[in-house]
């Protein structure tokens, strides 16, 4: 694993935020133009407009982190993987659900800073 970029670092820490954040709005900062969801296991596949406006209707995310977080450093281009964590109250007056996913996330320079260009999730169950 190669030295953490620093700019990169504040890209996943805002990412983190936008996951919980009242609306797409910090999300939609962080996505480049050509950015593509896949969500697995079910292969839906979206382009930015569709994936933002997905986040709409959804139940708030209250906590977002991530686990085994590796790296992957090139010149324009930084792949993050992790396990990601979300608690999401799904059902109202009952203790938020905890949902798991192996996420990867390709970040690209952009002029603005790092974009998130590719995101790539497949939902798992929590160990235990």
């Amino acid at each position: 694993m190669t030295t953490a970029n620093p700019s990169v670092d504040a890209a996943e820490a805002a990412w983190l935020a936008a996951l919980t954040a009242p609306s797409g709005d910090a999300t939609a900062a962080l996505l480049h133009k050509e950015f593509v969801a896949i969500h697995g296991p079910t292969g839906l596949i979206q382009d930015r407009e569709t994936f933002l406006a997905g986040l709409e209707g959804r139940p708030p995310t209250l906590e977002a982190t991530t686990l085994q977080t590796t790296r992957r450093e090139f010149t324009d281009t930084v792949i993050v993987s992790s396990l990601q964590q979300l608690s999401i109250p799904f059902v109202p007056d009952a203790p938020p659900f905890v949902v798991q996913a192996a996420v990867t996330r390709v970040w690209v320079r952009h002029d603005e800073g790092w974009l998130l260009g590719h995101l790539q999730m497949s939902r798992r169950f929590p160990p235990g």
